[in-house]
């Protein structure tokens, strides 16, 4: 066997490879919603509140959506491990259909975010500040599913710099946007919040379009299965080839429906304390989501590296990959903590300009340093899981923790104990570590029964 450190250098050096690109594309996702927000924030008081209540119903329907796509990843990884790079575009060709067929759904969902939003506790004039961004944001549903689903196909088949470039596009298109739709400038309207929104839906479709063109226009395209006969609705098949990857797709689509719902909900009580409070809230909810996508990029990359192990019958290896991504991530994420906590002052400033919406994001920043490693800690180990085939496990970890927890106790630490919001983080940063440590178990467990299995 090889010796510990040579191994723990390939495989490290084997996943920053794939996970760079990937944490890149992930985080110019978030990255055009950090954009808005600071653009925003500098428009005026209230406008940054007012977006993200609307994106706070449409991105966990879309979160849900592109993790009900997300089988696609092992089924890929696996396949192309195997060397059956034709069946890699069939699934690709499968997962198309099943995500537009999903995303229809996800438009209609994200329409009714006035009425959502008024369950969930909002005044109606908020609702409807907040569902006039969620009306602009709609159209842009199914590019970004089936931008997910191409980036997913790239990146199981080892070529994740496609997205990466594509998110690059679509950065500079939103900034762009963004200051015309924004301030109203060029003749525009000024339209705030929707205009930030509106420029974020554009940006998509141009770069679902760009995905597309590139696996479509590939070198040998029919033999890599992206084009060729349909055979039937759900694709090269039928529903019966595809349920693979929509039963690993359900487990990662519910865990993520879990975790953005418990999410969502405290963003809801943030808003119950007010206008100050939801603007703070809301500038440390969109500073933790963009350093999660590094955290997402390394889970998506962990999530190729076993699946490929495993493709190659490497089961030993499939498992040390599973622990590398881990430990990989802890170790980023706990320098990205470091940085935010000595950096909070500069980077409340950078969000806002009000004083007191500054003074209380520099000190929820403090409380976000501790976060991020062990929100890192449970994607990375959930896709770890899925990729050995273990689709229900996972829902049960994710509905403990952060449902059963997290949302109960966030309210109560607001509601019972008359925290602030800094209350809210505290419930998310146990809630992530209970998730964590329930999939570390539920790992350590289909590693031994591997094991078992190669040596009994």
């Amino acid at each position: 066997m090889t010796p510990f450190l040579p191994r723990l250098k390939w495989h490290v050096a084997e996943l920053l490879t794939l996970a760079w690109p990937v944490m890149l594309s992930r985080a110019g996702i978030l990255i055009m919603a950090l954009v808005d927000i600071i653009m925003l924030g500098n428009y005026g008081f209230g406008a940054v509140g007012i977006s993200n209540l609307g994106i706070s119903i449409f991105v966990p329907i879309l979160v849900v959506t592109i993790g009900l796509c997300s089988g696609l990843v092992p089924v890929v990884s696996q396949a192309y491990g195997a060397g059956a790079w034709g069946e890699c575009g069939r699934a690709w060709r499968r997962a198309l259909v099943w995500g537009g067929f999903l995303s229809i759904f996800a438009t209609w969902l994200t329409c009714q975010a006035e009425w959502l939003l008024l369950v969930f506790g909002q005044s109606p004039k908020m609702a409807t500040g907040g569902a006039s961004v969620a009306y602009a944001l709609a159209p842009g549903m199914t590019a970004q599913v089936i931008f997910a689903v191409c980036a997913f196909y790239l990146e199981s088949t080892g070529r994740p710099r496609f997205a990466m470039t594509a998110m690059l596009v679509a950065n500079i298109v939103n900034f762009g946007l963004n200051w015309v739709l924004i301030f109203g400038n060029l003749g525009m309207p000024e339209l705030g919040a929707v205009g930030a929104a509106l420029a974020s839906t554009l940006a998509r479709i141009i770069v679902c379009g760009m995905m597309l063109w590139v696996i479509l226009t590939q070198a040998n395209a029919i033999e890599a299965g992206v084009r060729g006969p349909w055979e039937t609705f759900w694709g090269p098949g039928g529903w019966r080839a595809g349920w693979p990857m929509r039963k690993l797709g359900m487990s990662a689509g519910i865990s993520n429906g879990f975790e953005t719902f418990g999410f969502a909900a405290m963003t809801m009580f943030a808003g119950q304390l007010g206008a100050l409070a939801l603007d703070a809230y809301s500038i440390v909810h969109n500073l933790m989501a963009t350093v999660f996508m590094i955290g997402l990029g390394l889970s998506i990359a962990t999530g190729v590296r076993v699946g490929n192990e495993i493709g190659r019958g490497r089961m030993n290896e499939a498992v040390f990959a599973g622990w590398t991504g881990l430990g990989l991530g802890l170790a980023i994420m706990t320098t990205m903590g470091l940085i935010t906590w000595f950096g909070r002052d500069t980077i409340a400033w950078l969000y806002a300009s009000d004083p007191d919406v500054i003074a209380r994001a520099a000190v929820l920043c403090m409380i976000c340093a501790f976060v991020y490693a062990p929100d890192c800690g449970q994607i990375v180990l959930g896709q770890a899981v899925r990729a050995f085939g273990d689709a229900w496990m996972p829902i049960l970890c994710y509905l403990v923790s952060f449902t059963v927890f997290m949302v109960p106790f966030g309210w109560w630490m607001v509601n019972g104990w008359g925290w602030d919001e800094r209350g809210l983080l505290i419930a998310i940063m146990v809630a992530c570590w209970i998730a964590t440590i329930l999939l570390a178990l539920r790992f350590w467990t289909l590693a031994r029964r591997a094991h078992e299995l190669r040596h009994g």
